[in-house]
């Protein structure tokens, strides 16, 4: 049922391995690997022992209930009990050869004890980073295992569902001599591995959650509790990359792009899994659980934190569901144009399987609508530049948007070509005059946006854009569409402002850290890009104030007609027979 337990319970007793540590959902096995290294103990390798717990009052109850009930239940285990009743309790667990400690996060004096040969922790997430004026549980408990490791026969063993980055847990992940892996599985059509994703790999079809395989579409079926696919999974290094943890790949045939051995080159294991492979909880039931709390931030980081076992971030961001909701227009619909439009962008976010539009209006005194959102489906994959160019003139350049006898098209885009089939993009921009290419600049770049006059391609530090469209959304000239979809609402919030502090400088940096799908909300970054670069017209931020000014490719190309016609006029009129000379011939 659970094969990811496996490495993790086979590495009990293996004391190159110092730590060993279970980062994962609630409700999918964790306690089951606690309760191993506990009956292992007793029964393979006795020693004493010190089971720390958050505090008192629930600590005595998960003891009754996870080591008590299992030492009267097993005939291995019962048979080192004392004849004392009260050695086997909430209290202590005193068997014949070995006693086990009970101790509280809370409770320095209860931690502070003689030397121990193996320790647990369970929910380190509930436990501070400093208990009074003291250092916290992890550090006890490594003292308390020093004289046991110097021996070559300590272990530690710590548990939880993930809480926020930079608490006590996240910080063990940083800590050098850690290896850090994450459960990956296999398609069972194409065969290739992937760790399972619900932003990524839990799509909608027909109204129906289903997990699908992120390179074929092939779906992964929980009806047998996820047995199929599980049994072929393998665990993956992560690895810190753009500040975010990256697994990485492992090939069709089962190997890894990083061979590993436990315990060669690293003293701390961590391992990784979530809901979406736990046979415990069905698609549908995670699903479910989405669409109670998305709108409701502390749900939804329940949801984050204990389905989908990932750490939360310290949010500094003003962004939410409820704020743009209070932006949406009753008079205002999809693919309308406020009458005060001065101008029409478009930004695009390039994925795999397509394109992410935003469209924007702009207007005087900061005024902004979004007129439409939406995908344009094409398989980058397979998609040569031709088929490109087709989808963006089709959906985009050449669609009209708002009355008709007020009719407009956006004159200028830009796209994100970092990742995704860059040659073919930059192929399409070549029979694309609108179309602006964007890739992200490092921070270090001292300016905003540079130009690469080789490449035609804008170098763009895209996080002071994320920092307006998130003071921006606060504001009440942020306009958006009353039938906005769902789908915008949920991606604008996908992506989360937080602080980062170097721990050699003490520095603090603001970092924007995605917690799930948000490719509108990037989309709608480049669509505000737009109005930085230079054009013909001048930077368009800075013609939007200005009375007479409005860039309309529509009323251009209506003038440029008109002007036409008005020349073709002058030239018949200076250049016709006169119908009298004509009549006066004498044939």
């Amino acid at each position: 049922m659970t094969p990811y337990l496996i490495d993790p319970i086979s590495q009990i007793g293996n004391y190159k391995i110092h730590w060993l540590g279970i980062i994962g959902p609630t409700q999918s096995g964790k306690s089951v690997f606690l309760q191993a290294s506990v009956a292992d103990a007793i029964d393979q390798d006795p020693g004493p022992g010190l089971y720390i717990l958050p505090d008192e009052t629930t600590g005595k109850k998960h003891l009754e209930e996870k080591l008590v009930s299992m030492i009267n239940a097993s005939p291995e285990l019962a048979c080192y009990k004392t004849d004392k009743v009260k050695d086997i309790s909430q209290e202590q667990i005193r068997l014949q050869h070995m006693t086990i400690y009970p101790a509280w996060a809370t409770s320095i004096a209860t931690m502070n004890s003689f030397p121990m040969k193996r320790v647990w922790l369970d929910e380190v997430r509930l436990m501070s980073l400093a208990v009074g004026q003291e250092s916290n549980a992890i550090k006890f408990a490594g003292d308390r295992l020093t004289t046991y490791f110097e021996y070559g026969i300590g272990q530690g063993y710590m548990v939880s569902s993930p809480s926020v980055e930079g608490d006590l847990l996240h910080q063990q992940l940083s800590i050098p001599g850690t290896l850090y892996v994450t459960w990956q599985v296999p398609c069972l059509k194409c065969g290739e591995y992937q760790e399972l994703d619900f932003f990524v790999n839990l799509k909608l079809v027909k109204g129906e959650p289903k997990c699908l395989c992120k390179y074929c579409g092939a779906e992964f079926k929980d009806d047998d509790k996820k047995k199929a696919f599980n049994a072929h999974g393998r665990y993956a290094v992560v690895e810190y990359e753009d500040n975010q943890w990256k697994p990485t790949r492992i090939e069709t045939d089962g190997t890894l792009e990083h061979p590993f051995e436990y315990g060669v080159g690293h003293n701390r294991v961590f391992f990784h899994w979530d809901s979406m492979v736990s046979p415990f909880r069905s698609f549908q039931r995670i699903w479910n659980e989405f669409i109670q709390t998305k709108d409701k931030l502390h749900d939804y980081k329940n949801f984050y934190q204990c389905w989908l076992a990932k750490f939360w971030i310290d949010d500094k961001s003003k962004t939410t569901t409820i704020t743009l909701k209070n932006r949406r227009k009753d008079e205002l619909y999809k693919g309308d144009v406020p009458p005060w439009t001065k101008v029409l962008t478009a930004g695009i976010d390039t994925q795999d399987k397509g394109f992410y539009v935003v469209v924007r209006a702009w207007g005087p005194d900061k005024l902004t609508f979004v007129v439409d959102e939406f995908f344009i489906k094409c398989d980058i994959e397979i998609a040569d530049y031709k088929e490109i160019v087709d989808a963006f003139n089709t959906n985009l350049f050449k669609r009209e948007f708002g009355p008709l006898n007020n009719k407009w098209r956006v004159p200028l885009a830009a796209i994100d070509t970092g990742g995704h089939r860059t040659k073919q993009l930059y192929g399409a921009a070549e029979f694309l005059p609108q179309l602006i290419m964007v890739k992200g600049a490092h921070e270090t770049q001292r300016i905003t946006i540079q130009y690469s006059k080789d490449y035609n391609l804008y170098l763009v530090r895209t996080s002071e854009y994320l920092e307006e469209t998130d003071t921006r959304s606060q504001q009440e000239n942020f306009l958006l569409p009353c039938d906005v979809s769902k789908d915008f609402l949920a991606q604008y919030c996908a992506i989360r402002k937080t602080e980062n502090q170097n721990k050699k400088t003490g520095e603090v940096k603001t970092v924007w850290k995605k917690i799930g799908q948000n490719d509108f909300r990037m989309a709608d970054v480049h669509a505000f890009i737009v109005l930085d670069i230079p054009t013909e017209k001048g930077t368009l931020r800075h013609q939007l104030d200005i009375p007479d000014f409005k860039l309309n490719p529509v009323a251009e190309e209506r003038k440029l007609r008109e002007a036409r016609l008005s020349q073709s006029k002058r030239i018949q009129e200076s250049t016709h027979f006169n119908d009298y000379e004509i009549g006066d011939f004498n044939w």
